[in-house]
Protein backbone atom coordinates (compact mmCIF):
# COMPACT_ATOMS: atom_id res chain seq x y z
CA UNK A 1 0.00 0.00 0.00
CA UNK A 2 2.89 2.32 0.90
CA UNK A 3 4.42 1.62 -2.50
CA UNK A 4 1.15 2.66 -4.21
CA UNK A 5 0.98 5.90 -2.19
CA UNK A 6 4.54 6.74 -3.16
CA UNK A 7 3.70 5.96 -6.76
CA UNK A 8 0.81 8.43 -6.85
CA UNK A 9 2.86 11.06 -5.01
CA UNK A 10 5.43 10.84 -7.78
CA UNK A 11 2.76 10.96 -10.48
CA UNK A 12 0.93 13.94 -8.95
CA UNK A 13 4.18 15.80 -8.32
CA UNK A 14 5.19 15.29 -11.92
CA UNK A 15 1.75 16.46 -13.03
CA UNK A 16 1.90 19.70 -11.04
CA UNK A 17 5.45 20.42 -12.16
CA UNK A 18 4.36 19.84 -15.74
CA UNK A 19 1.27 22.00 -15.28
CA UNK A 20 3.42 24.75 -13.77
CA UNK A 21 5.71 24.61 -16.75
CA UNK A 22 2.74 24.91 -19.10
CA UNK A 23 1.58 28.04 -17.25
CA UNK A 24 5.06 29.52 -17.38
CA UNK A 25 5.39 28.71 -21.05
CA UNK A 26 2.09 30.43 -21.82
CA UNK A 27 3.80 33.74 -21.06
CA UNK A 28 6.28 35.36 -23.38
CA UNK A 29 8.15 38.66 -23.54
CA UNK A 30 9.06 40.74 -26.57
CA UNK A 31 11.91 43.26 -26.51
CA UNK A 32 11.54 45.80 -29.30
CA UNK A 33 13.89 48.55 -30.45
CA UNK A 34 14.37 50.47 -33.71
CA UNK A 35 15.52 53.69 -35.41
CA UNK A 36 19.14 53.64 -34.20
CA UNK A 37 21.09 54.74 -37.26
CA UNK A 38 23.68 57.12 -35.77
CA UNK A 39 26.11 55.41 -33.39
CA UNK A 40 27.63 58.80 -32.53
CA UNK A 41 24.36 59.80 -30.87
CA UNK A 42 24.41 58.00 -27.53
CA UNK A 43 20.92 59.28 -26.75
CA UNK A 44 19.06 57.85 -29.74
CA UNK A 45 21.36 54.99 -30.74
CA UNK A 46 22.88 53.51 -27.59
CA UNK A 47 23.54 49.96 -28.74
CA UNK A 48 25.68 49.23 -25.68
CA UNK A 49 22.71 50.14 -23.47
CA UNK A 50 20.43 48.02 -25.64
CA UNK A 51 22.82 45.11 -25.17
CA UNK A 52 22.53 45.51 -21.41
CA UNK A 53 18.72 45.57 -21.58
CA UNK A 54 18.56 42.42 -23.70
CA UNK A 55 20.91 40.61 -21.32
CA UNK A 56 18.97 41.69 -18.23
CA UNK A 57 15.59 40.68 -19.61
CA UNK A 58 16.82 37.31 -20.86
CA UNK A 59 18.33 36.62 -17.42
CA UNK A 60 15.10 37.40 -15.57
CA UNK A 61 12.34 36.21 -17.89
CA UNK A 62 11.62 33.11 -19.93
CA UNK A 63 10.50 32.93 -23.54
CA UNK A 64 12.11 36.22 -24.55
CA UNK A 65 12.01 37.32 -28.19
CA UNK A 66 14.21 40.23 -29.26
CA UNK A 67 12.76 41.96 -32.33
CA UNK A 68 14.65 44.81 -34.00
CA UNK A 69 12.44 47.14 -36.02
CA UNK A 70 15.03 48.39 -38.51
CA UNK A 71 15.15 52.05 -39.46
CA UNK A 72 18.88 52.01 -38.79
CA UNK A 73 20.96 51.03 -41.81
CA UNK A 74 20.97 54.68 -42.89
CA UNK A 75 21.27 57.50 -43.32
CA UNK A 76 24.24 58.46 -41.15
CA UNK A 77 27.78 59.77 -41.50
CA UNK A 78 29.37 56.33 -41.11
CA UNK A 79 26.81 54.62 -43.35
CA UNK A 80 27.89 57.02 -46.10
CA UNK A 81 31.12 55.00 -46.16
CA UNK A 82 29.92 51.43 -45.49
CA UNK A 83 26.19 51.58 -46.39
CA UNK A 84 25.21 50.35 -42.94
CA UNK A 85 27.50 47.33 -42.54
CA UNK A 86 28.58 48.50 -39.08
CA UNK A 87 24.96 48.46 -37.87
CA UNK A 88 24.55 44.82 -38.90
CA UNK A 89 27.90 43.96 -37.29
CA UNK A 90 26.82 45.50 -33.98
CA UNK A 91 23.41 43.82 -34.12
CA UNK A 92 25.08 40.47 -34.77
CA UNK A 93 26.76 40.90 -31.38
CA UNK A 94 23.47 41.70 -29.60
CA UNK A 95 21.71 38.81 -31.38
CA UNK A 96 18.17 39.84 -32.31
CA UNK A 97 15.88 36.99 -33.30
CA UNK A 98 14.71 38.92 -36.36
CA UNK A 99 14.80 42.35 -37.98
CA UNK A 100 11.98 44.09 -39.82
CA UNK A 101 12.49 46.45 -42.74
CA UNK A 102 11.42 50.10 -42.95
CA UNK A 103 11.97 52.64 -45.70
CA UNK A 104 15.29 53.75 -44.20
CA UNK A 105 16.75 50.35 -45.03
CA UNK A 106 16.62 51.55 -48.65
CA UNK A 107 18.82 54.60 -48.00
CA UNK A 108 21.45 52.99 -50.24
CA UNK A 109 18.96 51.14 -52.46
CA UNK A 110 17.83 47.58 -52.93
CA UNK A 111 21.03 45.71 -53.66
CA UNK A 112 22.83 47.18 -50.65
CA UNK A 113 19.97 46.00 -48.45
CA UNK A 114 20.42 42.50 -49.88
CA UNK A 115 24.10 42.65 -48.96
CA UNK A 116 23.27 43.75 -45.41
CA UNK A 117 20.79 40.86 -45.10
CA UNK A 118 23.54 38.49 -46.28
CA UNK A 119 25.84 39.81 -43.53
CA UNK A 120 23.19 39.43 -40.83
CA UNK A 121 23.26 36.42 -38.50
CA UNK A 122 19.49 36.78 -38.11
CA UNK A 123 16.60 36.80 -40.60
CA UNK A 124 15.73 40.14 -42.22
CA UNK A 125 12.04 40.18 -43.11
CA UNK A 126 10.08 42.23 -45.65
CA UNK A 127 6.75 40.56 -46.37
CA UNK A 128 5.29 42.57 -49.25
CA UNK A 129 8.21 43.40 -51.51
CA UNK A 130 9.59 41.53 -54.48
CA UNK A 131 12.39 42.02 -56.98
CA UNK A 132 10.90 42.75 -60.40
CA UNK A 133 14.11 41.56 -62.08
CA UNK A 134 13.60 37.98 -60.92
CA UNK A 135 9.89 38.04 -59.94
CA UNK A 136 10.81 36.79 -56.50
CA UNK A 137 11.64 38.02 -53.03
CA UNK A 138 14.54 40.47 -52.81
CA UNK A 139 17.74 38.45 -52.51
CA UNK A 140 18.61 37.32 -48.96
CA UNK A 141 15.40 38.73 -47.43
CA UNK A 142 12.59 36.57 -46.04
CA UNK A 143 8.84 37.09 -46.44
CA UNK A 144 8.26 35.76 -42.90
CA UNK A 145 10.00 33.76 -40.22
CA UNK A 146 8.99 31.42 -37.39
CA UNK A 147 10.91 31.59 -34.11
CA UNK A 148 10.48 28.77 -31.55
CA UNK A 149 11.38 29.14 -27.89
CA UNK A 150 10.46 26.67 -25.12
CA UNK A 151 7.22 25.56 -26.64
CA UNK A 152 6.07 28.93 -28.02
CA UNK A 153 6.27 29.63 -31.74
CA UNK A 154 6.26 33.28 -32.79
CA UNK A 155 5.63 34.10 -36.43
CA UNK A 156 6.97 37.41 -37.72
CA UNK A 157 5.81 39.63 -40.61
CA UNK A 158 7.10 43.07 -41.65
CA UNK A 159 5.09 45.34 -43.94
CA UNK A 160 6.11 48.34 -46.07
CA UNK A 161 3.91 51.13 -47.40
CA UNK A 162 3.88 51.38 -51.23
CA UNK A 163 5.05 55.01 -51.05
CA UNK A 164 8.59 53.79 -50.26
CA UNK A 165 9.03 53.28 -54.02
CA UNK A 166 8.64 56.99 -54.76
CA UNK A 167 10.25 58.28 -51.58
CA UNK A 168 13.48 56.36 -52.23
CA UNK A 169 13.22 56.09 -56.00
CA UNK A 170 13.45 52.31 -56.04
CA UNK A 171 13.57 50.97 -59.58
CA UNK A 172 13.99 47.20 -59.11
CA UNK A 173 11.29 46.30 -56.60
CA UNK A 174 7.53 46.40 -56.29
CA UNK A 175 5.32 46.58 -53.19
CA UNK A 176 2.29 44.30 -53.00
CA UNK A 177 -0.93 45.43 -51.24
CA UNK A 178 -0.24 45.30 -47.48
CA UNK A 179 -3.47 43.63 -46.31
CA UNK A 180 -3.25 40.87 -48.92
CA UNK A 181 0.37 40.18 -47.97
CA UNK A 182 -0.42 40.12 -44.25
CA UNK A 183 -3.24 37.61 -44.69
CA UNK A 184 -1.16 35.40 -46.97
CA UNK A 185 1.90 35.36 -44.71
CA UNK A 186 -0.18 34.95 -41.54
CA UNK A 187 -1.93 31.92 -43.02
CA UNK A 188 1.42 30.34 -43.90
CA UNK A 189 2.69 30.92 -40.37
CA UNK A 190 -0.46 29.48 -38.76
CA UNK A 191 -0.11 26.39 -40.94
CA UNK A 192 3.49 26.07 -39.74
CA UNK A 193 2.30 26.09 -36.14
CA UNK A 194 2.64 29.72 -35.06
CA UNK A 195 1.10 30.33 -31.63
CA UNK A 196 1.58 34.08 -31.96
CA UNK A 197 1.88 36.30 -35.01
CA UNK A 198 3.71 39.60 -34.60
CA UNK A 199 3.46 42.12 -37.41
CA UNK A 200 5.99 44.95 -37.71
CA UNK A 201 5.30 48.17 -39.64
CA UNK A 202 6.47 51.79 -39.73
CA UNK A 203 3.55 53.56 -41.41
CA UNK A 204 0.38 54.12 -39.30
CA UNK A 205 -2.00 51.91 -41.28
CA UNK A 206 -5.65 52.22 -40.25
CA UNK A 207 -6.43 48.51 -40.56
CA UNK A 208 -4.16 47.18 -37.80
CA UNK A 209 -6.79 47.08 -35.05
CA UNK A 210 -9.19 45.15 -37.28
CA UNK A 211 -6.52 42.56 -38.13
CA UNK A 212 -5.91 42.03 -34.42
CA UNK A 213 -9.61 41.75 -33.59
CA UNK A 214 -10.03 39.17 -36.38
CA UNK A 215 -7.03 37.19 -35.00
CA UNK A 216 -5.25 37.40 -38.33
CA UNK A 217 -2.37 38.82 -36.33
CA UNK A 218 -1.99 38.85 -32.54
CA UNK A 219 0.47 41.63 -31.80
CA UNK A 220 1.57 44.64 -33.86
CA UNK A 221 4.82 46.59 -33.52
CA UNK A 222 4.91 50.13 -34.93
CA UNK A 223 8.41 51.62 -35.12
CA UNK A 224 8.67 55.22 -36.29
CA UNK A 225 10.39 57.81 -34.11
CA UNK A 226 9.59 60.50 -36.68
CA UNK A 227 5.84 60.23 -36.82
CA UNK A 228 4.18 63.61 -37.14
CA UNK A 229 1.70 64.59 -34.44
CA UNK A 230 -1.06 64.29 -37.03
CA UNK A 231 -0.12 60.70 -37.89
CA UNK A 232 0.47 59.66 -34.29
CA UNK A 233 -2.97 60.87 -33.24
CA UNK A 234 -4.55 58.36 -35.66
CA UNK A 235 -2.90 55.30 -34.10
CA UNK A 236 -5.34 53.01 -32.36
CA UNK A 237 -4.50 52.49 -28.69
CA UNK A 238 -5.09 48.73 -28.81
CA UNK A 239 -3.13 47.13 -25.93
CA UNK A 240 -1.63 44.61 -28.34
CA UNK A 241 0.04 47.36 -30.39
CA UNK A 242 3.60 48.12 -29.28
CA UNK A 243 4.49 51.65 -30.37
CA UNK A 244 8.00 53.11 -30.48
CA UNK A 245 7.59 56.73 -31.49
CA UNK A 246 10.49 58.27 -29.57
CA UNK A 247 14.20 57.88 -30.31
CA UNK A 248 16.36 56.05 -27.78
CA UNK A 249 13.53 54.00 -26.28
CA UNK A 250 13.05 50.23 -26.20
CA UNK A 251 9.92 48.38 -25.09
CA UNK A 252 9.71 45.27 -22.92
CA UNK A 253 6.24 43.77 -23.28
CA UNK A 254 4.90 40.58 -21.71
CA UNK A 255 1.85 38.70 -22.98
CA UNK A 256 -0.16 35.66 -21.89
CA UNK A 257 -1.55 33.00 -24.21
CA UNK A 258 -5.00 32.12 -22.86
CA UNK A 259 -7.73 31.80 -25.46
CA UNK A 260 -6.10 34.70 -27.25
CA UNK A 261 -3.07 36.89 -26.65
CA UNK A 262 -3.42 39.20 -23.65
CA UNK A 263 -1.13 41.99 -22.47
CA UNK A 264 0.26 41.45 -18.96
CA UNK A 265 2.83 44.23 -18.63
CA UNK A 266 4.51 46.84 -20.78
CA UNK A 267 7.52 48.97 -19.90
CA UNK A 268 9.37 51.52 -22.00
CA UNK A 269 13.09 51.88 -21.25
CA UNK A 270 15.36 54.84 -21.98
CA UNK A 271 18.35 52.81 -23.13
CA UNK A 272 20.68 55.83 -22.99
CA UNK A 273 20.46 55.62 -19.18
CA UNK A 274 21.42 51.96 -18.96
CA UNK A 275 24.94 50.84 -18.14
CA UNK A 276 26.84 50.00 -21.31
CA UNK A 277 27.55 46.37 -22.12
CA UNK A 278 31.35 46.44 -22.31
CA UNK A 279 31.87 44.23 -25.36
CA UNK A 280 29.37 46.24 -27.41
CA UNK A 281 30.87 49.51 -26.18
CA UNK A 282 34.32 48.38 -27.33
CA UNK A 283 32.96 47.46 -30.73
CA UNK A 284 31.31 50.86 -31.14
CA UNK A 285 34.44 52.67 -29.94
CA UNK A 286 36.40 50.99 -32.73
CA UNK A 287 33.97 52.26 -35.35
CA UNK A 288 33.94 55.76 -33.84
CA UNK A 289 37.75 55.90 -33.87
CA UNK A 290 37.88 55.10 -37.58
CA UNK A 291 35.17 57.64 -38.32
CA UNK A 292 36.90 60.32 -36.25
CA UNK A 293 40.07 59.97 -38.29
CA UNK A 294 38.08 60.67 -41.44
CA UNK A 295 35.71 63.36 -40.28
CA UNK A 296 37.18 65.28 -37.33
CA UNK A 297 38.78 67.80 -39.68
CA UNK A 298 37.91 71.45 -39.11
CA UNK A 299 36.79 73.24 -42.28
CA UNK A 300 35.19 76.48 -41.09
CA UNK A 301 33.10 78.36 -38.56
CA UNK A 302 29.44 79.33 -38.33
CA UNK A 303 28.90 83.07 -37.95
CA UNK A 304 25.18 82.86 -37.17
CA UNK A 305 22.71 80.85 -35.13
CA UNK A 306 20.51 78.44 -37.09
CA UNK A 307 18.83 75.07 -36.89
CA UNK A 308 18.34 71.99 -39.02
CA UNK A 309 15.62 70.56 -36.80
CA UNK A 310 13.44 68.17 -38.75
CA UNK A 311 10.20 70.13 -38.51
CA UNK A 312 11.92 73.34 -39.62
CA UNK A 313 13.63 71.98 -42.73
CA UNK A 314 10.39 70.26 -43.80
CA UNK A 315 7.89 73.09 -43.27
CA UNK A 316 9.55 76.49 -43.80
CA UNK A 317 12.38 78.46 -45.35
CA UNK A 318 15.62 77.44 -43.67
CA UNK A 319 18.94 79.30 -43.80
CA UNK A 320 21.01 76.12 -44.17
CA UNK A 321 18.68 74.94 -46.93
CA UNK A 322 19.20 78.33 -48.60
CA UNK A 323 22.98 77.89 -48.37
CA UNK A 324 22.88 74.46 -49.98
CA UNK A 325 20.57 75.61 -52.78
CA UNK A 326 22.74 78.69 -53.40
CA UNK A 327 25.83 76.47 -53.58
CA UNK A 328 24.13 74.20 -56.11
CA UNK A 329 23.07 77.14 -58.27
CA UNK A 330 26.48 78.83 -58.14
CA UNK A 331 28.30 75.67 -59.19
CA UNK A 332 25.92 74.81 -62.04
CA UNK A 333 25.17 78.40 -63.18
CA UNK A 334 21.52 77.31 -63.46
CA UNK A 335 18.58 79.70 -63.36
CA UNK A 336 17.01 77.88 -60.42
CA UNK A 337 18.06 75.36 -57.77
CA UNK A 338 15.77 72.97 -55.91
CA UNK A 339 16.57 70.73 -52.93
CA UNK A 340 14.19 68.61 -50.84
CA UNK A 341 14.16 69.12 -47.09
CA UNK A 342 14.47 65.36 -46.55
CA UNK A 343 18.07 65.59 -47.75
CA UNK A 344 18.97 67.51 -44.57
CA UNK A 345 19.21 65.05 -41.67
CA UNK A 346 21.22 66.65 -38.85
CA UNK A 347 18.28 67.64 -36.64
CA UNK A 348 20.62 69.98 -34.73
CA UNK A 349 20.75 73.61 -33.54
CA UNK A 350 24.01 75.51 -34.15
CA UNK A 351 25.44 78.56 -32.38
CA UNK A 352 27.45 81.47 -33.76
CA UNK A 353 31.15 80.73 -33.37
CA UNK A 354 30.68 76.95 -33.52
CA UNK A 355 33.35 75.17 -35.57
CA UNK A 356 32.41 73.27 -38.70
CA UNK A 357 33.94 69.84 -39.33
CA UNK A 358 33.71 67.41 -42.20
CA UNK A 359 31.58 65.37 -39.79
CA UNK A 360 29.09 68.26 -39.62
CA UNK A 361 28.33 68.10 -43.33
CA UNK A 362 28.48 64.29 -43.49
CA UNK A 363 25.86 64.22 -40.73
CA UNK A 364 23.66 66.88 -42.32
CA UNK A 365 23.88 65.45 -45.85
CA UNK A 366 24.40 61.68 -45.48
CA UNK A 367 22.75 60.61 -48.74
CA UNK A 368 24.98 60.10 -51.82
CA UNK A 369 23.04 62.74 -53.78
CA UNK A 370 24.62 63.95 -57.03
CA UNK A 371 24.13 67.34 -58.67
CA UNK A 372 22.09 67.21 -61.86
CA UNK A 373 21.01 70.03 -64.16
CA UNK A 374 17.86 69.71 -66.24
CA UNK A 375 15.78 71.98 -68.45
CA UNK A 376 12.15 72.54 -67.42
CA UNK A 377 9.33 74.88 -68.35
CA UNK A 378 8.06 77.41 -65.86
CA UNK A 379 4.80 75.49 -65.72
CA UNK A 380 6.59 72.23 -64.88
CA UNK A 381 8.53 73.97 -62.13
CA UNK A 382 5.28 75.22 -60.58
CA UNK A 383 3.84 71.69 -60.82
CA UNK A 384 6.92 70.40 -59.02
CA UNK A 385 6.52 72.99 -56.28
CA UNK A 386 2.90 71.96 -55.79
CA UNK A 387 3.97 68.34 -55.33
CA UNK A 388 6.66 69.27 -52.81
CA UNK A 389 4.18 71.40 -50.84
CA UNK A 390 1.28 68.95 -50.98
CA UNK A 391 2.03 67.28 -47.64
CA UNK A 392 3.57 70.10 -45.66
CA UNK A 393 1.16 69.42 -42.79
CA UNK A 394 2.61 65.90 -42.49
CA UNK A 395 6.21 67.19 -42.26
CA UNK A 396 7.28 65.22 -45.33
CA UNK A 397 10.78 65.35 -46.79
CA UNK A 398 9.68 66.66 -50.20
CA UNK A 399 9.41 70.23 -48.86
CA UNK A 400 11.37 72.59 -51.20
CA UNK A 401 14.45 74.73 -50.58
CA UNK A 402 15.20 76.96 -53.54
CA UNK A 403 17.69 79.41 -55.03
CA UNK A 404 17.27 81.89 -57.86
CA UNK A 405 13.56 82.34 -57.22
CA UNK A 406 11.12 83.87 -54.78
CA UNK A 407 8.10 81.70 -54.02
CA UNK A 408 4.96 82.78 -52.20
CA UNK A 409 2.69 80.03 -50.92
CA UNK A 410 -0.39 79.48 -48.78
CA UNK A 411 -0.31 76.10 -47.05
CA UNK A 412 -3.89 76.53 -45.81
CA UNK A 413 -5.11 76.01 -49.37
CA UNK A 414 -5.89 72.60 -50.80
CA UNK A 415 -2.95 70.54 -52.12
CA UNK A 416 -2.24 71.47 -55.73
CA UNK A 417 -3.34 75.07 -55.15
CA UNK A 418 -0.74 76.25 -52.66
CA UNK A 419 1.64 78.21 -54.91
CA UNK A 420 0.53 81.86 -55.12
CA UNK A 421 3.27 83.20 -57.38
CA UNK A 422 6.89 82.64 -58.40
CA UNK A 423 9.34 85.32 -59.53
CA UNK A 424 12.87 85.33 -60.93
CA UNK A 425 14.84 88.55 -60.52
CA UNK A 426 11.61 90.32 -59.63
CA UNK A 427 9.81 89.16 -62.78
CA UNK A 428 6.99 86.59 -62.86
CA UNK A 429 7.92 83.07 -63.89
CA UNK A 430 6.80 82.51 -67.49
CA UNK A 431 4.83 79.22 -67.78
CA UNK A 432 6.04 78.23 -71.26
CA UNK A 433 9.61 79.51 -70.93
CA UNK A 434 12.47 77.04 -70.50
CA UNK A 435 14.64 77.36 -67.40
CA UNK A 436 17.76 75.50 -66.31
CA UNK A 437 17.29 73.82 -62.94
CA UNK A 438 20.01 72.36 -60.71
CA UNK A 439 18.76 69.67 -58.35
CA UNK A 440 19.68 66.25 -56.99
CA UNK A 441 19.77 63.10 -59.11
CA UNK A 442 17.05 61.78 -56.79
CA UNK A 443 14.61 64.57 -57.67
CA UNK A 444 15.67 64.74 -61.32
CA UNK A 445 14.78 61.06 -61.67
CA UNK A 446 11.30 61.60 -60.25
CA UNK A 447 11.90 61.03 -56.54
CA UNK A 448 9.45 62.38 -53.94
CA UNK A 449 6.70 62.17 -56.54
CA UNK A 450 8.30 64.60 -59.02
CA UNK A 451 7.31 62.63 -62.11
CA UNK A 452 7.23 65.96 -63.97
CA UNK A 453 11.07 65.89 -63.98
CA UNK A 454 11.45 62.34 -65.29
CA UNK A 455 11.44 63.28 -68.95
CA UNK A 456 13.12 66.67 -68.67
CA UNK A 457 16.21 67.24 -70.81
CA UNK A 458 19.40 66.45 -68.90
CA UNK A 459 21.86 69.29 -69.54
CA UNK A 460 24.46 68.24 -66.97
CA UNK A 461 27.87 68.74 -68.67
CA UNK A 462 28.86 65.33 -70.02
CA UNK A 463 32.57 66.01 -69.60
CA UNK A 464 32.17 66.40 -65.83
CA UNK A 465 31.53 63.71 -63.26
CA UNK A 466 28.49 64.92 -61.30
CA UNK A 467 29.70 65.97 -57.83
CA UNK A 468 28.11 64.94 -54.57
CA UNK A 469 26.00 67.71 -53.04
CA UNK A 470 27.79 67.12 -49.73
CA UNK A 471 31.18 67.61 -51.42
CA UNK A 472 30.02 70.88 -53.00
CA UNK A 473 28.84 72.21 -49.64
CA UNK A 474 32.04 71.08 -47.90
CA UNK A 475 34.20 72.79 -50.52
CA UNK A 476 32.12 75.98 -50.35
CA UNK A 477 32.74 76.14 -46.60
CA UNK A 478 36.47 75.48 -47.04
CA UNK A 479 36.67 78.29 -49.60
CA UNK A 480 34.80 80.83 -47.44
CA UNK A 481 35.92 79.62 -43.99
CA UNK A 482 33.35 81.75 -42.15
CA UNK A 483 29.72 81.06 -43.00
CA UNK A 484 26.92 83.46 -42.14
CA UNK A 485 23.51 82.05 -42.96
CA UNK A 486 20.30 84.03 -43.27
CA UNK A 487 16.66 83.96 -44.21
CA UNK A 488 15.79 86.31 -47.07
CA UNK A 489 12.12 85.63 -47.72
CA UNK A 490 12.68 83.49 -50.81
CA UNK A 491 9.91 81.18 -49.60
CA UNK A 492 7.05 82.90 -47.77
CA UNK A 493 4.01 81.10 -46.40
CA UNK A 494 1.08 83.51 -46.15
CA UNK A 495 -0.88 80.97 -44.10
CA UNK A 496 1.32 81.99 -41.19
CA UNK A 497 -0.09 85.54 -41.36
CA UNK A 498 -3.74 84.49 -41.10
Amino acid sequence: MRRNVNYWVVILTAYFISAGNLVAQSKFTIITAADMQNINDSTSANYAGLGTLVTQVKNTKSNVFFVFGGGSIGPSALSTFDQGSHIIDILNSIEPDVMGVTKREFSYFEDELSLRAYEAAFPVVASNIYDTRINNQLDELSTNTLIRKRGISLGFISILHPRVIDEYLLTHVSITPPVNAIKEQALQLRQQGADVILMHYSYPFEFIDQLISERIIDVAFLSNSRLSKTNYSTINKNPNIITLNRPGVAAVTTFRIDNGIHLIASEYKDISKLKALSEIEQQITGYKFRLDRLLNVEIGEWKSNFSTLREQVRTQENSFGNFIADTMQEFSHADIALLNGGSIRGDVSYKQGQKIYRRTIATELPFPSLLKTIRVTGNDFIKALEVTLSEIEYVKGAFPHVAGVKVNIDSSRAPGERVIDVTINGKPLVPDKLYSLSTTNFLANGGDGLDVFKYAEDITPKELTPPLISDLVTQAIIDKRTISLKLDGRLTNFANNK
